[in-house]
């Protein structure tokens, strides 16, 4: 964060920001690339609160946590002055106003009630309109003009009410995600890249991880993490594939799955139809078992070095065969 106090100055900070790597505490050592820069009004402030509404398990509803030591990290208020950070589990979509007279007290403003109700009141109509995990204000301050103001905000939306949130979800800022993810949850696929030679494709996230465990076990190094789940055909199946494939690290690739949801034939002839349209050219290693795994075997039975895809059953020969391909 840079405080500007002349409009002179805000074009040299934000040419100095753009292009260049931001480096803070969440982002790692090497940083996210800066390609906007969000300027706000300087505030002239008196005292600063933290505020925040996100579900509580315990409680088993919505939970307002707000304290009078805001503008830092509540976790640290919370370890060494516990007596500052104050709970209010929410069970109806309205906030109780003997509530918010505690809570303007607790927080030092006991004379701006009305204020303090509606900004819990906002907070809480914002959570449940958009779907919310968390609602976070830190700081929330109290202006030198006696003005309560959400100074900086942090909200998580509920990945699951995406059919409900598009329109927000749509806002979302992937520039800095590895473009392979961003394919990845497009389509519904869980995929994290790792860098290996030989690429996975599983459906499961414990046969995922199994998997590049004998992997390793055999002496080779897996390229990625991808759980393609139980319904992954047609298009999703293609994409799936291409991720893999068009990985430059990647030489052979080893698809593992069980067909429980899944019909190993379905998924087979998916397979062969990507195969059509994406051209492969690494050598892929099938192993199925399951649901119509007998009927899958015959697809590839004779064909191996046509295909250059090598069907087999147990689980051991094929992790060595994708290892010795590479």
């Amino acid at each position: 964060m840079h405080i500007v106090d002349s409009p002179d100055k805000v074009q040299d900070v934000a040419s100095k920001m753009l292009g260049n790597n931001l480096i803070t505490k969440q982002s790692g050592p090497d940083g996210f690339p800066c390609n906007a820069v969000y300027m706000v009004e300087k505030l002239g402030i008196r005292s600063e609160f933290y505020l925040s509404l996100t579900l509580d398990r315990a409680a088993g509803c919505p939970t307002f946590i707000y304290s009078a030591a805001g503008g830092m990290n509540i976790e640290d208020v919370a370890e060494k002055t516990p007596e500052l950070v104050f709970k209010l589990p929410v069970r109806e979509k309205t906030v109780d106003h003997g509530e918010m007279v505690k809570a303007a007290e607790r927080l030092g403003v006991a004379t701006e009630v009305d204020q303090v109700s509606n900004m819990f009141q906002r907070i809480l109509d914002t959570f449940y309109a958009s779907d919310c995990d968390m609602v976070e204000i830190n700081p929330l301050v109290m202006t030198t003009d006696d003005r309560i103001i959400a100074a900086d905000s942090k909200i998580t939306i509920d990945s699951n009410a995406f059919f409900r949130q598009k329109d927000l979800f749509a806002q979302e800022d992937t520039s800095a995600n590895d473009p392979r993810e961003t394919i990845a949850n497009k389509w519904d696929l869980n995929y994290i890249h790792i860098g290996g030679k030989i690429g996975c494709l599983v459906n499961g996230a414990g046969l995922a991880m199994s998997t590049m465990d004998i992997i390793k076990l055999y002496g080779g190094e897996p390229a990625n993490f991808l759980d393609v789940g139980g319904s992954a055909v047609g298009e999703a199946l293609k994409q799936a594939m291409m991720l893999v494939h068009d990985d430059p690290e990647v030489e052979a690739i080893f698809v593992n799955i069980f067909g429980g949801i899944l019909d190993t034939h379905i998924l087979s002839q998916s397979i062969l139809e990507a195969g059509k349209e994406i051209k492969f050219t690494k050598p892929i290693v099938l192993r199925m078992k399951g649901l119509n795994s007998d009927k899958s075997e015959l697809l590839f039975k004779g064909r191996e070095e046509e295909l250059n895809m090598y069907y087999i059953t147990d689980f051991d020969t094929a992790a060595q065969k994708v290892v010795s391909l590479v």
